[in-house]
């Protein structure tokens, strides 16, 4: 990105927190929520207002006091990587498997324009990139997301040694990969936080409780406050994930009342300011 570009980028960004702020002012809070409140997870950083799973939708969420859900792969060179799709062609200028390219391949790829043309030159980050402008952007720890979207040969190792680097184990956890790969996390380090995913019911939620490898909980429905109860003696985490784009006061509501641990959501500025604004 040339420096007229940088510096184009780091006044709209400027800007842009600024007018944020100004339509609502507990979006600058230290803290995720107000005590009690579910920790609100920004999916795929703030993608309403900037591209998915760049360093700018992370910085937004981070500068207005949101945590962040991301997602991981690992390039055909063993670099850790964060986009979504198992291809670049959805949110870059380019074609291709990420598991059959190499780093130097995709940082070359335009993961802005499509968003809009401000954002243009901005790159595919690494994983190491992102925890990087979290660790120094955050006024107040955020709890990180990190969704395992390809399980591929030591990932779970090179995952420990940036969290490690970073000193971030308290504040991140892994969802999405399968208990084999969980169990791999663990014996690179017991302080990797892993998780059950794909529960749906309260029978689901009772057998996941169970599972060691369950320090999180990530559910598709809102447990109840004595189901949340149960799973706060065992010190395990729920979250609930919404359905991309699933504006849902309702359950944003329900889930608050719960005592549910977070929520995973497109709209977590939304959300705050509904809290803000009718309790």
């Amino acid at each position: 990105m040339s420096f007229a570009l940088q510096l184009s980028f780091r006044q709209w960004f400027a800007s842009a927190i600024a007018v944020l702020s100004a339509v609502s002012p507990i979006l600058v809070a230290q803290k995720d929520s107000v005590a009690g409140d579910p920790i609100l997870l920004s999916h795929r950083g703030l993608v309403r207002h900037a591209p998915e799973n760049t360093i700018p939708a992370f910085e937004a969420a981070v500068a207005l006091g949101a945590s962040i859900e991301l997602d991981v792969y690992q390039t055909r060179d063993g670099e850790l990587v964060v986009i979504h799709d198992n291809t670049v062609d959805r949110t870059t200028n380019g074609t291709g498997t990420v598991g059959d390219m190499t780093l130097a391949q995709i940082r070359k790829l335009d993961a802005g324009s499509w968003f809009h043309p401000r954002f243009q030159g901005l790159k595919v980050p690494t994983l190491d990139e992102a925890f990087r402008v979290i660790k120094k952007r955050q006024r107040a720890p955020i709890t990180i997301a990190l969704n395992m979207k390809v399980i591929s040969p030591r990932i779970e190792e090179k995952i420990v040694k940036l969290v490690k680097k970073h000193d971030l184990f308290d504040q991140l956890f892994a969802f999405g990969q399968p208990a084999d790969s969980s169990r791999r996390f663990k014996a690179a380090n017991r302080r990797l936080k892993t998780t059950i995913v794909k529960i749906y019911d309260s029978a689901q939620f009772a057998t996941a409780l169970k599972d060691p490898l369950g320090d999180c909980l990530w559910v598709g429905f809102v447990p109840s406050p004595e189901e949340m109860k149960q799973a706060h003696r065992l010190k395990k985490q729920v979250w609930l994930s919404l359905k991309i784009g699933d504006r849902r006061p309702d359950i944003w509501d329900k889930a608050r009342a719960s005592g549910m641990d977070g929520i995973c959501t497109d709209w977590p500025l939304e959300c705050r300011l509904h809290w803000r604004t009718t309790q």
